[in-house]
């Protein structure tokens, strides 16, 4: 039984490896165009009044997020385009993805713990400020 090429250590370590299929190439110029088009846009919309103060702060990161990964993935795909030894090798969108995967996971724990946290300690505060003195204006 053979090991499939994705699953040898050549395959993603070879400082030379050949040039992508092509579809693949595109597809990935897709999802990497397509990071950093959503990237902007959503920066672009948090820019219209009417935004809660967390749901934006939740947007914009993960808009900047998209963003810097999808360009980061487009240069990565610039340079195996050009065969450029050792930084167009296939390693770098395994250290693409982990460290993709570990701000998804702060912009969900964001998302999941933080954000109902604040929440909860800004209506705490909200009723105890209701009963304090207000300065004269």
């Amino acid at each position: 039984m053979e090991i499939p090429p994705l699953l040898r250590p050549s395959y993603w370590f070879n400082p030379t490896p050949p040039p992508f299929v092509p579809t693949v190439e595109r597809g990935l110029l897709v999802v990497f165009g397509a990071f950093v088009f959503i990237g902007i846009l959503g920066r672009i919309v948090t820019l219209r009044p009417g935004w809660e103060k967390f749901s934006k702060r939740l947007v914009i990161r993960s808009a900047d997020t998209l963003a810097v990964f999808g360009a980061f993935g487009l240069l990565l795909l610039g340079l195996a385009y050009e065969r450029i030894p050792v930084l167009g090798a296939r390693g770098w969108y395994l250290v693409w993805a982990a460290w993709f995967a570990w701000e998804i996971w702060k912009i969900s724990r964001y998302a999941l713990v933080e954000i109902p946290e604040l929440e909860r300690k800004r209506t705490e505060r909200e009723a105890q400020e209701k009963w304090l003195p207000k300065p004269k204006t």
